[in-house]
């Protein structure tokens, strides 16, 4: 049977309860799942809104550092809006940059993972 879809990518971070409020406060992702298995086990499990694909906030594990994740992009139809929106909420984000195929911002988490808001020109979608 083939792979079917991205379920969960892991975000390493070094402090997952400053991390959850980065990504749940700052960011909007809604809270899937917060367990704590003990006291140095704990699975938090977040997600845009709508979104299939969810990440997961951990401590790093198998050779991970905490900020070395870089290069995830996530979509949004408005990112004039979007970036206000953020910027409002503490997110320091790069100048939107209009490029061949849409409109692009970046910005880190508190531990360094960087990511990509991205406006799709659906004109230039195949």
């Amino acid at each position: 049977m083939p792979i079917s879809r991205v379920d969960t990518v892991s975000i390493p971070v070094s402090d997952q309860s400053q991390a959850l409020l980065f990504y749940r406060d700052a960011l909007g992702f809604e809270l899937i799942r917060d367990h704590k298995a003990d006291s140095h086990k704990r699975w938090i499990q977040l997600a845009p809104k709508g979104a299939e694909t969810t990440i997961s906030l951990v401590m790093p594990f198998g050779g991970m550092r905490a900020g070395s994740v870089q290069g995830l992009v996530v979509h949004t139809d408005d990112i004039t809006s979007t970036y206000d929106e953020l910027t409002n909420r503490g997110v320091s984000l790069s100048e939107i940059v209009t490029l061949m195929g849409g409109r692009f911002a970046t910005f880190n988490d508190p531990d360094g993972n960087g990511w990509v808001l991205i406006e799709a020109d659906i004109t230039m979608q195949a």
